[in-house]
């Protein structure tokens, strides 16, 4: 994993259809994420840590090492001005519209919201159907509680960098949001990725809304102000 987190602006390419004259997408990498076997043992249910057997608690060991050693942590996010926010929609300049409960509630003083997919990349991911296709169920199971541990790591990294900056301009970031959160509807995530200017992803989206690699994630904050 990379040792330092960093900030940067990402190259696109033009995409046609995609709003323009949108605010650059950047990347961010966080530091080193503090995986260990015990969350990801309890994670699967063993709650007497002391009373796990040797084999298996080896096991956990070991696939936290293979996940710091495969995940490649980053987030690529844009921050966008917002049109209206109503009872049921939040519309962002040069959209799109986002329908659900949850935007009127959390964002109806918002002003730009801040747009992100966080993922682990690919290598985790093929490392687990490896592993399942050679029948070790148990470390297959025991790394993918470790990737999905360390993408909601990498969110939690991203967050607290992201509210540090904003806090300097007086702002404060609402709840997490965006397709498949709240009441918010997963069957607009294709339209959430129109967001990010043009030009590749560290994630893509399918027309089923499926996110590849797998251990991805999105959503979007809202920027309040701060009281």
């Amino acid at each position: 994993m990379a040792t330092t987190a960093r900030l940067e602006q990402v190259s696109r390419r033009h995409v046609p259809n995609g709003p323009s004259n949108m605010a650059p997408t950047q990347e961010f990498v966080p530091g080193p994420l503090p995986l260990k076997a015990v969350p990801i043992l309890r994670f699967q249910g063993y709650r007497n840590i002391d009373k796990v057997a040797p084999a298996i608690r080896a096991a956990a060991d070991e696939m936290v090492a293979i996940a710091d050693t495969l995940a490649d942590p980053r987030v690529a996010f844009v921050r966008r001005p917002i049109e209206r926010v109503d009872t049921e929609t939040l519309t962002l300049r040069q959209g799109p519209v986002f329908h659900g409960t949850c935007f009127g509630k959390h964002l109806p003083q918002a002003q730009e919201v801040v747009c992100f997919v966080a993922t682990l990349g690919p290598a985790l991911d093929d490392r687990v159907t490896e592993l399942a296709d050679a029948g070790d169920l148990l470390e297959a199971v025991f790394l993918e509680a470790a990737g999905w541990l360390a993408i909601e790591g990498t969110l939690r990294a991203f967050r607290a960098d992201l509210a540090s900056r904003v806090h300097r301009d007086g702002l404060k970031l609402s709840p997490r949001l965006g397709p498949g959160f709240l009441d918010s509807s997963l069957t607009e995530q294709v339209q959430f990725f129109s967001v990010f200017d043009s030009g590749p992803l560290p994630v893509t989206v399918s027309e089923d809304c499926v996110m590849t690699p797998k251990k991805s994630i999105s959503g979007l904050f809202g920027l309040l102000q701060a009281e």
